[in-house]
């Protein structure tokens, strides 16, 4: 970290707001495929559990999830894609629309 280059440099904050965004949108993509490679590897479980005759339901797996699989699976891929809208279109009322965002999807 260069803090002189704040002082130095006029357009040092834009830039760093950029990589910081850049950075932030590439751990969404990443994230996102993760949780798209867990669905693969749930099908695949799921397909063995049925070959053992015992089936479980995707309601029981979530139910059995901790407390952070739960949230990475089921409520952060819809509240990241909701904060990126948020980002995107600055609406006047932000918390309404990501309320009613997060209701929508």
């Amino acid at each position: 970290m260069h803090p002189h280059r704040a002082i130095l440099e006029p357009e040092y904050f834009i830039k760093k707001y950029e990589d910081a965004d850049e950075q932030r949108d590439l751990e969404i993509q990443r994230i996102e495929a993760g949780i798209e490679e867990e669905a693969v590897a749930d099908r695949t479980t799921s397909k063995m559990d049925s070959i053992d005759g015992q089936q479980e339901t995707e309601w029981e797996k979530i139910q059995k999830m901790n407390d952070a699989d739960y949230l990475m699976r089921t409520v952060l891929p819809v509240l990241y894609q909701g904060m990126r809208v948020v980002d995107l279109e600055r609406p006047s009322a932000p918390l309404e629309y990501l309320s009613l965002y997060l209701l929508k999807h």
